[in-house]
């Protein structure tokens, strides 16, 4: 992963909290704000969402309207900011009890002497796809020697993600071309017209192509297993005294995950309370609801939340080796805890 991606995804402007179910300003005002005490018999926890998308983390929203939470004992404020280093900032200085950073954000963290683990691993299967049109051919990565891939943009993280993909299928640098043609219906056209032989992007940005008429087949194979995506995230403070809530939520969320999958009408009458601009075409939402079956479901097949020590360390070679961190800043077992994955499975 290179340095300036690392850079990228571990710097967001620190942006005010908006509210989303539970106002934050009103909570730190409070007087233990962001405090996870049981209240009328049930754990109340705030959350702070990195995106605004509410398809993008359906279960969170979907787990409030289906009363998964409600059932399993536990109520939820959910707040909105952008980016992780916005949710990191959230949760440090206790405006939310738990949050949803990426985990890259979380390395760069800990090595600063912050506070945050993963408690949950909520998109192990990662967020970016190398496609090929179904018809080029193309089944293997092996086999992008001499075309041309496109991607959305020029230093996003679908270009770490292509870039290891290409290294571990045994393509030197100079025996490929990366193009930077956009999205949606800019990189549709640079199929139609021949100018790209692949794409590499986001989940969503690949469900929009099939959306639009493109039909695609992943070939990203297991190179990049490693490279999960955003997870549940708390302060060891929380972790050891309240436990009993940080399962409650991580069972809830389990099962709107798979609720959500099975019912996708239900995700979308939810994001339609959230977020109503993203469902407004209900095939494209439905669409992009397929889509993140990948990233929601363990390409190890492991069971919901867990978190493997060797992708964390990886992780961590990564940062060192870009000169994000110093070696030794971190240790893996500081970065997660896999204590409630049972109960978060009951």
């Amino acid at each position: 992963m290179s340095r300036k991606t690392l850079a990228a995804v571990g710097a967001a402007s620190l942006l005010a909290i908006t509210a989303c179910g539970g106002p934050a300003a009103e909570q730190a005002s409070q007087e233990e704000a962001g405090s996870s005490a049981s209240a009328g018999g049930q754990h109340q926890l705030s959350v702070a969402m990195v995106t605004s998308s509410c398809l993008g983390f359906f279960p969170v929203y979907v787990a409030q309207e289906q009363g998964f939470f409600e059932e399993n004992g536990v109520q939820v404020d959910i707040e909105v900011v952008n980016g992780s280093s916005a949710v990191l900032q959230a949760m440090l200085s206790g405006q939310v009890d738990l949050g949803t950073p990426g985990s890259i954000p979380v390395v760069l963290a800990n090595s600063r002497g912050e506070d945050v683990q993963y408690v949950a691993n909520v998109n192990p299967g990662g967020n970016f796809a190398l496609v090929t049109p179904e018809d080029s051919g193309i089944s293997d990565a092996s086999q992008l020697e001499g075309k041309t891939i496109g991607v959305a943009t020029a230093d996003g993280g679908e270009v770490s993600f292509l870039e290891t993909i290409l290294r571990e299928a045994g393509l030197e640098e100079g025996s490929y071309e990366i193009m930077t043609v956009g999205e949606g219906g800019q990189a549709v056209a640079g199929f139609s017209r021949g100018d790209i032989d692949a794409y590499s992007a986001s989940i969503d940005g690949v469900a929009t192509l099939e959306q639009a008429g493109q039909p695609l087949q992943d070939i990203s194979g297991n190179a990049t297993n490693y490279l999960f995506g955003n997870g549940v995230a708390a302060s060891s403070e929380l972790i050891a005294d309240q436990p009993e809530a940080i399962e409650a939520f991580g069972r809830a969320y389990r099962q709107a995950t798979e609720h959500g999958l099975e019912n996708p009408d239900d995700v979308v009458a939810a994001c339609g309370q959230y977020q109503p601009q993203e469902v407004e075409d209900p095939e494209y939402a439905t669409a992009l609801l397929e889509a993140s079956r990948k990233t929601v479901t363990s390409p190890d097949g492991d069971d919901f939340g867990y978190s493997n020590p060797e992708y964390w360390q990886q992780l961590i070679d990564d940062a060192v080796s870009s000169g994000e961190i110093e070696e030794g800043a971190v240790e893996a077992d500081s970065l997660y805890t896999n204590e409630f994955v049972e109960g978060f499975n009951r």
